[in-house]
C-alpha cells in the first residue's frame, strides 16, 4: 500500500471521528431527545423569520447573520480535534501510530477543514433552499431577493473558507502547547484566539456587519486584489504552523 493510500486512510480516520467519548458518557441528555430539541429550535426559527416575511419586514440577506458564530466554531473544531485524543485517553495510541507526526496532525488539519467546508456548504444550501422558498411564496419577495441573498452568502463563505486552514492550524497549535513543554503559552495563545476574533468582528473602524454587509453587492466575488493576497499569506502561515506543530509533538510532548 504505497503512503498516498495510507494517508487518506487515515485523513478519512479524522474525518469520521465521532469526538469525545468520555464528554458523551457524561451527556445524561438521550439522543432522541437532543433531536427533539435541535428540530424545536429549526422549527421556532422558521416560523419567526416566516412570521417576518408575511408583515414584509424580513431583509433576506441579513438572515445569514445567524452564522456570524461560524469563525468561532471553527477555533474550537480546530483545537477539540487534538484535545479529542487526550479527553478520550486515546494520545498514546495515536501517538504510536506507525506514521510521521507531520502525517498525524495533517491529518486531523485537513480533515477539520473538510469537516468545516461541509457545514458551511449544509448552511449555504439550505439557506438559499429558504429564500427561494420565500421568494416564490411571498408577495414582495422576488426571484431577485433570493439571488442576492444567494450571492452574499456565497461571498460570506467564500471569506471563511479562505481563512480556514490557519484558524484551525492556530486552534491545533493551542491545544498542542497544552501537552507540551510549551504549556505556559497556552494561555496566551487563547488570548491570542479569542482577540483575533474580535478583530475579525471589529475590524479598523469598521464593524463585521459593515464587513458582512459589503459582501451584499449583488456581485460574484466583490474583492480587490488584497483578499487573495491575505488569504495566500494565510496559507503559508497555517503550513508553518502545522509544522510546529509536528514539532512539538515530536521533540517537546510533556505528557
Amino acid at each position: 500500500m504505497n503512503s498516498s493510500r495510507l494517508f487518506k486512510d487515515l485523513m478519512r480516520h479524522e474525518f469520521r471521528n465521532k469526538g469525545s467519548w468520555r464528554k458523551q458518557s457524561r451527556n445524561r441528555l438521550p439522543r432522541s431527545w437532543r433531536l427533539v430539541y435541535f428540530s424545536l429550535f429549526i422549527i421556532a426559527a422558521f416560523a419567526i423569520s416566516l412570521y417576518f416575511a408575511l408583515h414584509n419586514q424580513l431583509e433576506l440577506t441579513r438572515l445569514w447573520y445567524v452564522t456570524l458564530g461560524l469563525p468561532y466554531m471553527i477555533i474550537f473544531m480546530g483545537v477539540g480535534s487534538l484535545r479529542r485524543e487526550w479527553e478520550n485517553d486515546t494520545y498514546g495510541w495515536w501517538l504510536t501510530l506507525p506514521y510521521p507526526r507531520m502525517w498525524l496532525i495533517s491529518a486531523k488539519w485537513i480533515a477539520a477543514i473538510l469537516q468545516t467546508i461541509a457545514v458551511i456548504l449544509f448552511l449555504f444550501v439550505v439557506g438559499s433552499l429558504y429564500a427561494l422558498f420565500i421568494s416564490s411564496t411571498i408577495q414582495p419577495y422576488t426571484l431577485a431577493d433570493a439571488v442576492s441573498f444567494i450571492i452574499a452568502g456565497f461571498n460570506w463563505f467564500v471569506m471563511i473558507i479562505a481563512f480556514t486552514p490557519f484558524v484551525i492550524a492556530l486552534g491545533l497549535l493551542t491545544a498542542s502547547t497544552k501537552y507540551s513543554t510549551l504549556r505556559p503559552l497556552n494561555p496566551l495563545l487563547w488570548i491570542l484566539l479569542m482577540g483575533g476574533g474580535s478583530v475579525f468582528y471589529w475590524s479598523g473602524d469598521h464593524q463585521i456587519y459593515e464587513q458582512f454587509d459589503h459582501v451584499q453587492t449583488g456581485q460574484w466575488f466583490p474583492f480587490t486584489w488584497h483578499f487573495p493576497v491575505a488569504a495566500l499569506i494565510s496559507w503559508i502561515a497555517a503550513y508553518v504552523l502545522i509544522r510546529l506543530n509536528a514539532y512539538l509533538l515530536e521533540k517537546k510532548l510533556s505528557i
